[in-house]
């Protein structure tokens, strides 16, 4: 008798256990995930935008004459910010790196970074020339609400720490995918 009471303590005593782990990871993963969907917005696609904003045909027209130099520059900036981080990389792997190279690839990083942060404003600020005032408003306070969603570092480039989904390679810096002629990877392209 005395036996299967030890017994049944054992299996209860295991099974409160078990329940008790089985719980914490369960609200352990629960937390992570939706801290990481609250983290950063999904980028807003341009024909979401362009419908915020209400813009005439004639405003399409102006902002779709943007595009192509944009995301032609990201490209090239993305792509030399990509090779140099190999670079980067390759000397780390080196067996006793010497700092100063190091500290130079750094630096160069950091320049093409800045680079691709001055084309996003240079963008931000001709698709604003070509707003009405009260599009201008609605413009920047969707702009204000993605960089304060993304935090101090921001979204980077789609390779840094903060990536999420839509913040890949071939994205349009902060405001989603650049458009295209048609369906992709990105989603839509512009409205006609």
């Amino acid at each position: 008798m005395k036996r299967n009471w030890l017994l049944y303590l054992v299996i209860f005593s295991l099974a409160l256990n078990f329940g008790t782990i089985a719980t914490l990871v369960y609200l352990r993963f629960q937390d992570k995930a939706q801290r990481l969907s609250q983290e950063i917005p999904p980028p807003m696609a341009m024909r979401a935008l362009w419908g915020t904003l209400n813009l005439d045909e004639t405003q399409r027209q102006a902002v779709r004459g943007l595009f192509p130099e944009h995301r032609a520059k990201v490209t090239e900036l993305r792509g030399g910010l990509s090779q140099k981080r190999r670079e980067l990389f390759d000397l780390i792997k080196e067996e006793a790196p010497a700092m100063a190279p190091v500290q130079d690839k750094v630096r160069e990083i950091s320049e093409l970074q800045g680079k691709l942060e001055e084309e996003l404003v240079r963008f931000l600020l001709e698709f604003k020339k070509r707003l009405k005032p009260e599009q201008r408003a609605a413009f920047l306070d969707q702009v204000q609400t993605r960089w304060d969603k993304a935090g101090p570092c921001g979204p980077m480039d789609g390779r840094g720490p903060r990536h999420g989904p839509g913040h890949g390679p071939g994205k349009g810096p902060g405001l989603g995918p650049p458009p295209g002629p048609g369906p992709g990877p990105g989603g839509p392209g512009p409205p006609d």
